[in-house]
């Protein structure tokens, strides 16, 4: 991930005054996830339905909760071609956060994205202590104002919206907000208050791709003996992180990488439930 001012100007004048055009179709998707107090969690900025071509997207979130931090962005697995800069701009005081792409040369044509759909970027989240049980929406930010620009005031749009090749209009697509569900653990009546977990689920590890560390997190609706082992590619097993009797509840386990090499690695949870495999990298 690049961090670049000079493309954050740049995409700023590109949208700046532009003639909004409706995408055909095309919509950004927001992710929903669980959490407990002080734990972390993960959402997924996506693209579907597209069918234009486009030079520059931005896409500015709100999450109106004081207790909740952006803790960094990942473009990894995402869209963003090599010919642009994935940049992310957390101001957690304001509880916001922009993911934009911006390309790399800025003479045109511009290099252009047609994807129909996919991973735009994944932003990581942490509960701070003192929330409440709840659900917090991450949506879209649309604001309207008036700055002074050559002389004259006109409008700049914070909103999410693509730019075309000719940097001549803004496409704006449709979207689908999310948001996390906040849990918190007290004991013997969580059952009751029904904040236990109602299915069997192993979470996608986060960092990921990840170094030196990653977290896995793992839900049970039911306590009972839990299996959760880590294999490389050929199957051998290379860590054992749980084997024994785990409460029912959301659980959060640390997986560090000091005595294994860079690559792909699966971690599997078994519970009376069924079992669950994902797979994670490793890059030193």
């Amino acid at each position: 991930m690049k961090l670049v001012v000079k493309g954050i100007f740049f995409l700023t004048g590109l949208l700046l005054g532009m003639l909004p055009l409706a995408a055909d179709g095309a919509t950004i998707s927001v992710d929903s996830a669980q959490a407990t107090l002080g734990g972390n969690f993960q959402v997924g900025v996506r693209l579907k339905n597209n069918t234009d071509v486009f030079s520059a997207l931005t896409v500015p979130l709100e999450f109106n909760n004081a207790f909740l931090r952006v803790d960094s962005v990942s473009f990894a697995g995402s869209i963003l071609p090599g010919s642009f800069n994935g940049v992310a701009d957390i101001d957690n005081a304001a509880h916001t956060v922009r993911v934009s792409y911006i390309p790399d040369q800025f003479s045109l044509p511009l290099p252009t994205i047609s994807v129909a759909q996919g991973l735009i970027g994944t932003i990581y989240f942490k509960v701070l202590p003192g929330a409440s049980v709840g659900f917090v929406p991450v949506d879209s930010l649309y604001r309207d104002s008036l700055v002074s620009f050559g002389g004259n005031n006109i409008h700049y749009w914070t909103r999410v919206e693509f730019s075309n090749q000719a940097g001549t209009s803004s496409i704006l697509p449709s979207v689908t907000p999310g948001g996390v569900s906040i849990m918190i653990l007290t004991g013997i009546d969580d059952d009751i208050n029904g904040l236990l977990p109602n299915d069997f689920a192993l979470i996608q590890n986060y960092p990921n791709p990840f170094n030196p560390s990653t977290t896995i997190e793992f839900a049970l609706p039911r306590a009972g003996l839990v299996s959760l082992k880590v294999y490389n590619v050929i199957g051998q097993e290379v860590a054992v992180l749980v084997d024994g009797h785990k409460s029912a509840g959301n659980h959060s386990i640390e997986f560090g990488s000091e005595n294994v090499p860079s690559g792909v690695y699966f971690y599997k949870l078994v519970h009376q439930e069924g079992s669950e495999t994902r797979k994670m990298m490793l890059v030193k």
